[in-house]
């Protein structure tokens, strides 16, 4: 075996199971900037706190060595730990992140009538408190995710409407929202990763040009309107809600949501396949 791994180290074929440290050191640190720390990132890979926090801080055993950055990683731990994304459920429940995608998504739904009041039941959180939340610079993970799934589930939900109060509350939520120009859920792409919404939400109407060079798989910015004609185009084309999603610049979340209010049917990559082969 000796003599078999010194003919693999001559021809420069032996494998030692370790390669370089830097890249797996830089997604740590990007780790770190999302929130997540060494030993939250160690627990995600399921590997060891100590080769995690080395390679932030270095060789932490006492003597000559001490404080020594790593060259060289275990394969196997580099790709446990480069596996782990930057993703808000990733996070400890306790750890804070930025309020904007929560504001957006309780935005968007009293945009849709939803009212402060009801939104802030279903989260637990009273109306003083709502108040505070919708000012604040950060929020939760646990908050954000749990206003991620109330938003999943009543972003094509109109509200109850059973009684006058109620009706008089849906009324309040749509001009509340309005005078602030806040924006339903359909006129954002992504509602987590848009540095700002689409296109300014007064304008409306349908260019045929812009929706021509969205399908075409151009960069452009696109009303709701447009959006869902673009949308129309790529589905009769039969390209699945990712794909469509690609070539529209969007989430493919948002394409399906768009399809769903148009009550169009689901297209399989399968379909896709088919489709593309029969062009």
């Amino acid at each position: 075996m000796e003599q078999n791994r010194r003919r693999q180290k001559a021809y420069g074929r032996f494998d030692t199971g370790l390669i370089d440290a830097e890249p797996v050191r830089e997604h740590m640190m990007m780790l770190a900037s999302f929130g997540l720390g060494y030993k939250r990132v160690a627990a995600l890979a399921g590997v060891g706190i100590t080769p995690a926090r080395n390679l932030i801080w270095g060789r932490q055993e006492p003597g000559p060595r001490y404080g020594e950055m790593q060259k060289r990683v275990k394969r196997e731990t580099a790709e446990a730990l480069l596996a782990v994304r930057p993703d808000t459920r990733n996070l400890a429940a306790g750890a804070n992140v930025s309020s904007r995608a929560t504001h957006r998504r309780l935005q968007a739904l009293v945009a849709i009538g939803w009212s402060q009041s009801k939104l802030g039941r279903r989260i637990g959180v009273g109306q003083a408190n709502f108040s505070t939340l919708m000012k604040a610079e950060q929020v939760t993970a646990r908050r954000h995710l749990q206003v991620a799934a109330l938003f999943e589930e009543l972003w094509n939900q109109p509200p109850p409407a059973e009684t006058h109060r109620d009706k008089i509350a849906y009324t309040r939520s749509l001009s509340y929202a309005r005078k602030r120009r806040w924006l339903p859920p359909l006129a954002w792409d992504d509602v987590d990763t848009d540095p700002e919404p689409p296109v300014p939400d007064e304008e409306s109407g349908v260019d045929e040009v812009r929706v021509m060079l969205a399908v075409a798989g151009e960069r452009v910015r696109l009303t709701p309107e447009e959006r869902r004609a673009a949308v129309v185009e790529l589905h009769a084309a039969r390209l699945s809600d990712p794909a469509i999603g690609t070539r529209l610049h969007c989430a493919a979340r948002t394409v399906l949501r768009i399809r769903q209010e148009l009550k169009l049917a689901a297209i399989s990559a399968d379909d896709e396949q088919i489709a593309a082969e029969a062009a």
